[in-house]
């Protein structure tokens, strides 16, 4: 069965490249914007569930995309919180470099270690999957929190470290129920590219 995997709207912490966390940051009106167009290129899909993060910035995406799908359930999945960044949230990526010069291999106090994040993740998005069987399902979550998922189904050619994830992409995987696997197929097309795609 398909997943579809998509980041939240764009926020005011997004356009300065702040480190955002479990910080509960909204959409600001680009990113409700952004949101509407993803529910527009998406619109065409009959998914069964919409699963969110709990944090604003997911879950009005969620919302916005819900509306244009015959209102699809919108289910919160706290596994799909973002990353704790610890002291490091707030900063840019630039302060963190320099004030955490041997990052990542030495993370700020208090930030989620990225084995975790990506066992977390992994089960979360696998317990959404499996309670659908015949239609694709829908999870919205943050940056940080899907490319570890990326980049676990990728075997490292994607995701952490590698990809830059835009406000509203859109990734898919396919999941097996026989071996409890993803395939992934895509991942961090805009919805203009997922639309000519």
């Amino acid at each position: 069965m398909d997943v579809y995997i998509i980041r939240h709207g764009q926020t005011d912490w997004n356009i300065v490249k702040k480190l955002q966390g479990t910080e509960d940051i909204p959409l600001n009106d680009t990113g409700r914007r952004q949101a509407a167009i993803c529910a527009q290129a998406l619109s065409g899909i009959p998914f069964e569930a919409i699963y969110t993060s709990p944090l604003s910035r997911a879950a009005e995406t969620a919302q916005i995309i819900s509306d244009y799908q015959c209102h699809a359930p919108v289910i919160v999945e706290p596994g799909l919180i973002e990353r704790c960044f610890g002291e490091g949230s707030g900063m840019t990526y630039e302060q963190l470099h320099s004030t955490y010069p041997e990052y990542p291999q030495v993370l700020p106090k208090g930030m989620e270690e990225f084995n975790a994040l990506s066992e977390r993740v992994f089960s979360a998005v696998r317990s959404c999957a499996e309670k659908h069987h015949d239609k694709p399902i829908l999870l919205v979550s943050h940056g940080a929190s899907i490319n570890a998922f990326l980049h676990r189904i990728s075997n490292g050619a994607c995701g952490t470290g590698i990809t830059w994830l835009k406000n509203t992409c859109i990734s898919k995987a396919a999941y097996s129920f026989d071996s409890h696997t993803f395939t992934l197929l895509f991942h961090n097309l805009s919805p203009e590219e997922f639309c000519d795609s």
